[in-house]
């Protein structure tokens, strides 16, 4: 999964605009601060036509930095993922070097090898993020899209080191894709998952 990924927010329950059936890979997670949260949705895969991007959403390209390490896509890419799982030093060291050399990466994240994800706001991400953090122990390592989620984060201003937490859910109750009709009630009673077509 590298290229273009839109990702939409909207409040706990909302429903997105636009909604059809997903065109590719798909994560759905609530994420927030103690007192307050969004339900982010990232999409990666064909633009689905007609679908009107919300107010409140981010477009970015995002790569897989694992796959071709002389892509030239890394070179302008917003979001740089990982997605073999790491020891945290290995992790952090990987993070550290991977954000100097592409900086115009604003976000890099990388799955961890005893669980959840280590993130790093990069030099075109400065003043929001610190140095890497652990975040997302609830998201498995086969959810790159995770990533774009928290590149959302930071496009609205906030610091990685503010996120509480992230919460995966599902986009329907039995893990396929969800009906345009299907009702929110269904889509909010689902637990956790990755859903592509």
């Amino acid at each position: 999964m590298s290229g273009l990924v839109v990702v939409r927010l909207h409040s706990p329950g909302g429903e997105a605009s636009g909604a059809a059936p997903w065109a590719g890979a798909v994560l759905r997670v609530r994420m927030g601060t103690a007192g307050s949260s969004a339900e982010v949705i990232a999409e990666a895969g064909h633009v689905r036509a007609g679908t009107g991007a919300l107010p409140e959403g981010d477009e970015h390209c995002a790569v897989n930095a694992e796959a071709a390490p002389e892509n030239r896509r890394l070179a302008c890419a917003d979001v740089l993922y990982g997605t073999r799982p790491r020891p945290s030093a290995s992790a952090a060291r990987w993070l550290t070097q991977l954000a100097a050399r592409h900086p115009s990466c604003a976000l890099a994240a990388v799955p961890l090898a005893q669980g959840g994800w280590l993130a790093l706001a990069g030099p075109a991400g400065r003043g929001r993020g610190g140095g890497p953090l652990v975040v997302a122990a609830a998201v498995g390592p086969d959810q790159p899209l995770l990533a774009s989620c928290l590149h959302a984060w930071l496009v609205e201003g906030r610091p990685l080191a503010e996120l509480a937490y992230v919460r995966p859910l599902r986009q329907g109750a039995a893990g396929g894709r969800t009906a345009a009709g299907a009702c929110a009630h269904s889509r909010r009673r689902a637990s956790a998952g990755l859903v592509t077509s």
